[in-house]
């Protein structure tokens, strides 16, 4: 049932796959860091460029069938080890977007598709380790460069789109502004506040696709009444910042700020701060909630 051929067909085709995953991630390796976070894994942050160079890597191999045998055992380990991320993460933290390819894809298609997909991949790559024989491992000089080469593009690439998050570099968390007088934080920069007065502030990055979902719970918070005023702090190149406005066509207050800058107030993408009596009294790290959920939940906690 499965001939080689079939074999060769399922270890292409999952190698193409962590390519896309692994590149789609490449072009936004801090995004990529930000979902570890949201996933509710913390300090695995750091660990965002290592994952991407090992899934481009393992695709290569696979893509190429150097030694698929063993490969598509890695690759079954790690597609597993997604999965469960990706299912306490849905379930404990309530993320819902993979964010498998990176910004290459996103969807708002329910989570057991993402699901559906890692079971299918989990399962071809079981047969590829199981079924396809036992060959001695003989790399082609072309298929050596053509690894190096991408390899090293790679290592570049991520080094240029990969920002060390906060906890790492010797800085307080910016939940530091919690229960603070926002005259004592950074965010007094951009904003003036007064006390018979609530604001919501939304820090995000113009290509992240969880900060795109928290765009329309963001309006909907001005719209519905529950802050008097709504302001945004975005960051990104040029380009990315235009495309944004192309694509959403922002009709609140959006102010541009350098890295350097939105490194201060947060080391995450989406953050949003809930402001009241002239202090940061909710900080909400990872995609805005609706105003719903957050008068049922946040303000309750807020009333305590």
């Amino acid at each position: 049932m499965f001939e080689k051929k079939v074999l060769n067909i399922y270890s292409i085709i999952i190698g193409v796959l962590f390519i896309v995953s692994g590149a789609g991630k490449l072009i936004d390796t801090t995004g990529f860091s930000n979902l570890i976070y949201q996933y509710g894994l913390g300090y695995l942050m750091i660990l965002a460029p290592l994952i991407v160079l090992i899934e481009i890597l393992l695709g290569l191999f696979l893509l190429l069938l150097i030694s698929p045998k063993r490969v598509a055992m890695i690759s079954s380990l790690l597609l597993i080890i997604f999965t469960i991320s990706f299912a306490y993460a849905h379930f404990a933290n309530g993320v819902n977007d993979c964010g498998c390819f990176g910004s290459v894809q996103h969807t708002n298609l329910p989570p057991i598709f993402s699901f559906i997909r890692n079971i299918i991949l989990i399962i071809m790559a079981l047969i590829v380790w199981i079924k396809y024989p036992i060959e001695k491992i003989e790399i082609k000089r072309w298929k050596t460069y053509l690894i190096f080469s991408v390899i090293s593009i790679s290592l570049f690439t991520a080094g240029l789109t990969f920002h060390m998050p906060n906890v790492f570099n010797n800085k307080k968390e910016s939940s530091k502004f919690q229960n603070q007088n926002i005259k004592n934080t950074e965010l007094s920069k951009y904003i003036k506040t007064s006390p018979d007065s609530t604001y919501l502030i939304l820090c995000f990055s113009y290509d992240c696709p969880h900060c795109w979902n928290s765009i329309a719970n963001f309006k909907e918070y001005k719209k519905s009444n529950t802050v008097d005023r709504i302001l945004s702090l975005g960051t990104g190149t040029d380009s990315t910042r235009i495309t944004f406005n192309q694509a959403f066509q922002p009709d609140f207050v959006l102010k541009n700020l350098s890295f350097e800058a939105m490194n201060k107030i947060t080391d995450v993408y989406p953050t949003a701060y809930y402001i009241q009596n002239d202090t940061v009294k909710v900080v909400i790290k990872g995609e805005l909630p609706s105003f719903v959920t957050f008068n049922n939940q946040s303000k309750l906690a807020l009333s305590k």
